[in-house]
């Protein structure tokens, strides 16, 4: 299957000049998150929640429970008053299932809107749609599965309801069936009680009502929503996992499967030791475990994925018009970060093109790591001058990438490293080159060692690299520039080319033409 290529003018991105700002009324959690960044690759600023239980309804009217909208009103006051200090932005508002659930959710969405606000109550097809539309924002590669007859299909995983969507095949039709149930551990616990055992039949029945979950095994299961994420960070830590990144975390299916028993055997109490495990989800997190293990053996998925990307995302996502959807978050995020920390923010852009040449036939997700690189070749040049290579590599490590997964951050990460040294240098611990594995560890070589090239060649200047270019044979390596910067030639920028032969195992020429 073809994808689209990545092309430099998806560098040219929007900026949001403005903060924006998403209220998410839950099932479990009432949250503000106030977004600040780039119009396609939004980044939280500021991200609050209260645990307030709206889910957890009277069992005997199904209504909110007073206590509950208490509690979420209270919250919403704060978030007016934060939101009010903060300045002037838009600001989404949307309730989902407890909500919209309730026989007295509509008083409930009454009284948040004398606060100020003008919620919007999602439908569980429309909550489905914009979750999976936040899956789609972040990991464009989702309607790209490594096997056609596999699709990925999104599961997120509220208080009160699952959402389940699969997607399609191709970026121009992104998404095929999706269904809501309502089968959040609040629900499950509502109906059935608080023993895990008792909701696993209820569970199947719900299930069967969506008979395409089991038409087609699935590649993966790209999870949302509180609990699944709180599950992965279980596995990291069981794992001693080196990176402590969350979005595009991946287990197999067998270790999921694993990862569900081990979280239903736990006590409350052992589950309240976990690191991150807060009193209410502890509570629940064994229903959701119950609930994944039950969705994962339906649609025979080879892995489970966390996307830090959900329903406010997506709602994000469906703002922007066409051409903003069809920029690469990944590519958007090193922009942004080339934009705010780098000297010559077009120096990256040029080394972009000069660079084309000596990676010639590389893959659809090389062409992704090569180009981040020359965007955040610079990133770290306001650091001190000794420390550069440790910053620029943490910035990678650290950054809220989305776009790519785990190995390519690493790779990313070392690049930029090597960036900074004038020779093949072993990488600090904290970049696990055993996990990264020997061909990407080979590439962010290759990168880091020709950035360091070109930096040296013309030092934060893109007008140095002007005409410049690479063209690699298998015996030789041949770089081309213009007879009129012949001067820029200099004995560190022949010493740096020098390297990168040498490490090619190739004999390199040096061209000046007119």
């Amino acid at each position: 299957m073809s994808r689209p290529d990545i092309t430099l003018s998806n560098e040219l991105i929007p900026f949001a000049r403005t903060r924006r700002a998403v209220i998410d009324i839950g099932s479990n959690s009432v949250r503000l998150v106030i977004y600040g960044g780039s119009l396609r690759t939004p980044l939280t600023i500021f991200n609050e929640k209260n645990l307030c239980g709206l889910g957890r309804r009277d069992p005997q009217t199904g209504n909110l429970r007073q206590d509950a909208m208490d509690a979420a009103l209270t919250t919403l006051t704060r978030f007016a008053k934060v939101l009010k200090t903060s300045g002037k932005m838009p600001v989404i508002t949307f309730a989902t299932a407890a909500t919209r659930d309730a026989p007295n959710g509509s008083d409930f969405i009454k009284q948040i809107k004398k606060l100020g606000f003008k919620p919007r109550l999602l439908s569980g097809d429309e909550e489905a749609h914009m979750a999976a539309s936040g899956v789609l924002s972040g990991t464009p590669e989702v309607v790209f599965p490594e096997d056609e007859t596999r699709p990925n299909i999104c599961g997120d995983m509220g208080g009160g309801s699952l959402e389940l969507s699969r997607f399609g095949l191709s970026p121009k039709d992104p998404f095929a069936e999706r269904i809501s149930l309502p089968l959040g551990p609040l629900s499950i616990i509502s109906a059935c009680g608080p023993k895990v055992a008792d909701g696993v039949s209820y569970v199947t029945q719900q299930l069967d009502s969506a008979p395409w979950l089991s038409e087609v095994e699935t590649d993966g299961l790209f999870a949302v929503g509180g609990a699944w994420r709180a599950m992965a960070r279980i596995h990291m830590g069981r794992e001693d996992y080196p990176l402590s990144v969350l979005h595009h975390y991946t287990i197999n299916y067998e270790d999921t499967i694993d990862l569900c028993d081990h979280i239903q055997c736990q006590s409350y109490d052992e589950l309240l030791q976990l690191k991150g495990i807060d009193p209410l989800r502890a509570e629940t997190i064994p229903h959701a475990a119950m609930v994944l293990k039950l969705v994962l053996q339906r649609i025979k998925a080879k892995r489970f994925v966390v996307s830090s990307c959900g329903v406010r995302e997506g709602i994000l996502y469906h703002e922007q018009p066409a051409h903003v959807q069809e920029i690469h978050p990944f590519l958007d995020l090193a922009r942004t970060y080339s934009n705010r920390m780098s000297p010559d923010t077009e120096f990256g852009h040029s080394c972009v093109q000069v660079t084309e040449g000596l990676f010639s036939g590389e893959s659809h997700y090389e062409k992704k790591l090569r180009h981040a690189a020359c965007l955040m070749v610079d990133v770290a040049s306001l650091g001190h001058p000794d420390m550069r290579a440790d910053q620029a590599c943490d910035i990678a490590l650290r950054c809220p990438f989305t776009g790519i997964d785990h190995l390519g951050r690493l790779a990313l990460a070392a690049a930029l490293y090597q960036r900074h040294r004038g020779r093949p240098a072993k990488l600090p611990g904290r970049v696990e080159e055993n996990l990264m594995g020997e061909g990407l560890a080979d590439l962010a070589m290759r990168l880091g060692l020709t950035l360091r090239f070109l930096s040296d060649l013309s030092p934060k200047a893109s007008k140095g690299l002007n005409k410049c270019s690479f063209v690699k044979r298998k015996d030789k390596l041949i770089f081309s520039m213009p007879n009129g910067n012949k001067e820029l030639f200099g004995a560190v920028a022949a010493k740096r080319l020098g390297t990168l032969a040498d490490y090619l195992g190739v004999p390199c020429d040096v061209q000046f033409k007119p």
